[in-house]
């Protein structure tokens, strides 16, 4: 599927300009506000192509929005990987779904709450993979592979492609920060209790489906 996203759809799909809009549905209610900026293609000067997709699902999904109180509504929803942000369909208007404290999203069989880190400069939405005492997130983002500078010359299609990339994030003493990659790093980060149960059980310490168990098996001990 190509996507070409240029400025002027920004008028198409914002019209809350400045302004902090509620929807109220079921019990609960939920604030929506500016999306951001348009993803833009990267070679506007070349003219190339962008295939891919910003969105962990193109189509639109109904998501399940639970507020710190436990009053739950429901809209019909995408994730945004390349701004980390819920986009929010309502009566043909797309607006963003405002990340307050304690606010969890359950869409297409993911879960996502709001997590602040240093990487970025505004609060985000992450994926939970592991809920309770020790909390593991996903944070996606998005990388451009370009097309090679010598493709028109060779008769190739020149095309950038979009694709969606994902780091691990843990709560460590009450702050998230990415889960080390490196065997120096895990060494360093990790509690020695931590990585002694990984070896007990016989899991890694770099595959994220091992990583998940071993989060799980932490917050049942």
């Amino acid at each position: 599927m190509k996507l070409i996203l240029v400025l002027s759809s920004l008028l198409l799909t914002n019209l809350v300009f400045g302004q902090i809009n509620y929807s109220s549905e079921d019990s609960g209610t939920f604030q929506t506000g500016n999306i951001d900026s348009p993803f833009l293609r990267v070679s506007t000067s070349t003219g190339n192509k962008i295939e891919g997709s910003i969105y962990l699902d193109e189509n639109w999904g109904q998501a399940i929005i639970t507020d710190s109180q436990s009053n739950k509504t429901t809209s019909m929803a995408k994730f945004n990987a390349y701004h980390s942000e819920i986009e929010i369909l309502k009566d043909d208007q797309v607006s963003s779904l405002i990340p307050v404290d304690g606010l969890k999203v359950f869409l297409n069989n993911r879960q996502f709450t709001p997590i602040s880190i240093q990487d970025k400069p505004k609060t985000i939405f992450a994926e939970i993979l592991v809920d309770g005492k020790n909390e593991l997130y996903k944070v996606y983002d998005i990388k451009i592979n370009k097309a090679p500078s010598d493709a028109k010359l060779l008769s190739i299609e020149s095309t950038d492609k979009v694709v969606i990339t994902s780091t691990l994030y843990y709560n460590k003493e009450n702050e998230i920060i990415k889960y080390p990659a490196s065997k120096r790093d895990i060494k360093e980060n990790l509690s020695a209790e931590t990585i002694n149960v990984a070896k007990n059980n016989n899991l890694s310490l770099k595959k994220e489906e091992d990583i998940i168990k071993l989060f799980e098996y932490l917050n049942s001990l």
